[in-house]
């Protein structure tokens, strides 16, 4: 989607407009959605099956410097049991979802135990992935990953709990309408309680509007500066290739040394 400056600062019909192309699918929106708990709780205790009060809701929460690979997680939110639950939604990259989730997974544990805490004190954690595609071809709306002891029905359980769900199959349920609302993101349609109500509140609301605006600035703004610091990083790697020191690079560039490594190893 283009974005002008002009649609953000404009009349409100020009940002109502803006915001009206956004639904639950684009990661910006979503993340706005679920910063509110009403709209977190409903959609989690839909999709799980059990109610969920949460005590701390995190959005695009990023988890710097593991194993130099950070990752921006759309919603993380912890419950009143302090089990964790971590929410992405994924447009049309059908590729490594398995290792995807996997790597989300180890991060989250790792930022954990790095408070001190015991492998004991792992949360239980739900990885939940909403995508516009069937990831198992299997034409279901829910998948539900299990793991069992070979040549048994004993279930391992290492705490981790991995659901994916998807916009592609509609098979009448509830929980498919849910993803179809999750494609269009109708502020007209009350169907579906709290997440109705806030999807309403940013669409058609001038308060909701403004959120939305400056959510999308404040990400455009981010991406830009991350571009930016991208190209240095290319800047200082070809100037270690010609001999120079990395002190003066970083030095030349204007890099941190933080900044640096927090880059190069995304970038290898």
């Amino acid at each position: 989607m283009i974005i002008r400056h002009e649609d953000l600062v404009g009349t409100f019909e020009q940002r109502k407009a803006l915001v009206a192309q956004f639904n639950l699918m684009d990661d910006t929106f979503f993340s706005v959605v679920m910063g509110h708990n009403d709209a977190a709780e409903y959609l989690l205790t839909v999709l799980l099956g059990k109610p969920i009060k949460i005590i701390e809701n995190k959005t695009q929460y990023s988890i710097r410097n593991i194993e130099n690979h950070s990752i921006v997680l759309d919603a993380l939110v912890e419950d009143e049991e302090h089990n964790m639950y971590n929410v992405e939604v994924q447009v049309g990259d059908k590729k490594n979802h398995e290792r995807r989730i996997r790597y989300y997974r180890t991060a989250m544990d790792w930022s954990f135990l790095q408070k001190g805490r015991d492998y004991s004190e792992l949360p239980e954690t739900y990885m939940i992935f909403i995508s516009d595609f069937d990831p198992f071809e299997l034409e279901k709306v829910h998948y539900k990953i299990v793991q069992y002891v070979e040549g048994t029905q004993r279930e391992y359980n290492n705490g981790v709990h991995i659901h994916y769900f998807n916009t592609v199959i509609n098979d009448g349920t509830f929980l498919s309408e849910l993803m179809q609302y999750f494609k269009d993101s109708d502020p007209n349609n009350k169907k579906f309680g709290a997440l109705s109500k806030q999807v309403e509140y940013l669409k058609n609301q001038n308060g909701g509007v403004a959120d939305m605006c400056k959510a999308v600035e404040e990400y455009a703004k981010e991406y830009a500066r991350e571009r930016e610091e991208k190209g240095k990083i290319d800047t200082i790697k070809n100037m270690l290739k010609d001999g120079l020191s990395i002190e003066k690079a970083l030095k030349y560039t204007g890099i941190d040394r933080q900044t640096y490594e927090k880059y190069a190893g995304q970038m290898q």
